[in-house]
């Protein structure tokens, strides 16, 4: 469930990101509250698994970075309802400025939707991937 909500997460981002309003109104605003309803579950899922980690036992790491995760939470989903109220005051009511204090609470979902993710270096900390060279006779083997 969390792998495909996430990728359609993804595909809806990058839809309301690539794709301006000016460009096409209607499918950069269908994109965008896709993606923002896409994101509710999304890090809800993730909280709820973000205290066990395969790749680490510091239950003390995981809890209190399962607290950052919370508050980013909060101010993604916080940062929405501004959003909207400067949104119909741009469209409907036309008031002046009001377009660029919108931009500023969009961009700022991007900037939360970051922090959330980047949080999970806690989770895969004592994970090491690396690619070593080697010689194809000892990989047939």
């Amino acid at each position: 469930a969390l792998f495909g909500i996430g990728f359609l997460r993804t595909i809806t981002c990058g839809g309301w990101v690539y794709v301006t309003s000016s460009d096409d109104h209607d499918v950069h605003d269908v994109m965008m509250i896709a993606y923002m309803l896409l994101t509710l579950p999304y890090m809800i899922l993730l909280l709820k698994s973000g205290d066990k980690s395969p790749f680490t036992h510091n239950t003390k790491e995981l809890m209190a970075n399962r607290s950052r995760r919370k508050w980013v939470f909060l101010m993604f989903f916080g940062s929405i309802p501004p959003m909207i109220y400067f949104f119909i005051s741009h469209k409907v009511h036309k008031v002046a400025g009001a377009y660029t204090s919108y931009a500023f609470f969009e961009w700022a979902l991007i900037v939360f939707d970051v922090m959330f993710d980047s949080l999970a270096m806690v989770e895969f900390k004592a994970l090491d991937l690396a690619v070593l060279p080697g010689k194809p006779d000892e990989q047939r083997e």
